[in-house]
């Protein structure tokens, strides 16, 4: 035990030995595209109750005095720590009928696992959206951004979900920068949600 504590130590004055590295205050963590290549969701709508009711699911961020290099990094940062504990089991319809024909539909065993998939597509997939969107809001508020509403229709055009399975990257990426064009963009107008 002694032993494991000096070679610690020594670890750690090595590490306070090393000399450290400057970040440059403008450098970015991903590259970001070109955002005159990008055309402005449509963030103006007449909300409906049943959109008021909806104002935990739809929404969209933005922060006052923020580039869009900026923004681009922190929606890619944060949608990857809100994405990043979801499994995706790749529960779907063709699976459930291979297992089926191969081990026939009164296997107990594969019964027990398609009825457990069938579960997780109808509750767990709603679990993970949901704790996406709310691991979403807790990064973006840590970094100030603030929650505007939406509607669902205006939601879908820039936005996804993943409850089954990941969005392929090129849908994901797109989207993330009309987030990140959004976030930068223009102050709404809107009543902020808050957190």
């Amino acid at each position: 035990m002694t032993r494991m504590f000096w070679a610690g130590a020594a670890s750690l004055a090595l590490f306070a030995a090393a000399p450290a590295v400057a970040q440059d205050a403008g450098a970015t963590l991903y590259e970001a595209p070109d955002p005159a290549k990008l055309t402005m969701p449509k963030l103006d709508f007449a909300p409906t109750p049943v959109d008021e009711q909806n104002y935990d699911k739809y929404f969209y961020f933005h922060r006052e005095g923020t580039s869009f290099a900026q923004a681009y990094d922190d929606v890619r940062e944060c949608d990857a720590l809100a994405s990043g504990s979801n499994i995706y089991l790749g529960a779907n319809s063709a699976a459930m009928s291979s297992a089926m024909s191969t081990y026939g539909p009164l296997a107990g065993g594969v019964g027990g696992a398609l009825g457990s998939a069938m579960a997780d597509a109808i509750f767990g997939s709603a679990m993970r959206r949901e704790q996406r969107r709310v691991s979403l809001r807790n990064c973006m508020g840590f970094k100030q951004y603030h929650r505007y509403p939406l509607n669902a229709d205006l939601w879908k055009e820039f936005n996804f979900e993943e409850g089954l399975g990941r969005k392929k990257e090129n849908t994901r990426l797109n989207a993330l920068a009309l987030q990140a064009l959004v976030a930068s963009g223009p102050k709404p107008m809107t009543k902020e949600l808050g957190l």
